[in-house]
């Protein structure tokens, strides 16, 4: 993650040189901080265990409150596929805003999660 490359704009060179406003137009839509390697794929083993850690625990909650009728209750299910999105889904060319989009379902679905088992133990 820290393998990155930090693209400093020259203002004044940008609006004054030809040449450096086609390189650096070439390089704002990405962004002046740019992370370097290939993020079309997942390729880290530890963030694809942590994933799949995370749907296994999803899963192991769903099983133990599934019993109990009074108990039941869907909501791991939110963070199951919250984890599951970008271990399935390709996003185009970055698979950085799946990731951040599969953490925020799972955090929602977390916490919905832990308001119904709460209610359930009151």
């Amino acid at each position: 993650m820290f393998n990155s490359t930090f693209y400093k704009l020259d203002l004044v060179r940008y609006s004054n040189d030809i040449n450096y406003y086609n390189k650096m137009s070439a390089i704002l839509p990405k962004g002046l901080l740019q992370l370097n390697g290939n993020f079309s794929q997942l390729n880290s083993p530890l963030l694809i265990i942590v994933y799949l850690l995370g749907v296994l625990i999803c899963l192991i909650s769903l099983i133990l409150n599934w019993e109990p009728y009074y108990k039941r209750t869907y909501t791991p299910l939110i963070s199951m596929i919250g984890f599951f999105l970008p271990l399935l889904i390709r996003n185009g060319e970055n698979i950085i805003w799946m990731l951040l989009l599969g953490l925020i379902v799972a955090f929602i679905g977390s916490i919905f999660y832990v308001l119904a088992i709460g209610k359930v133990y009151r």
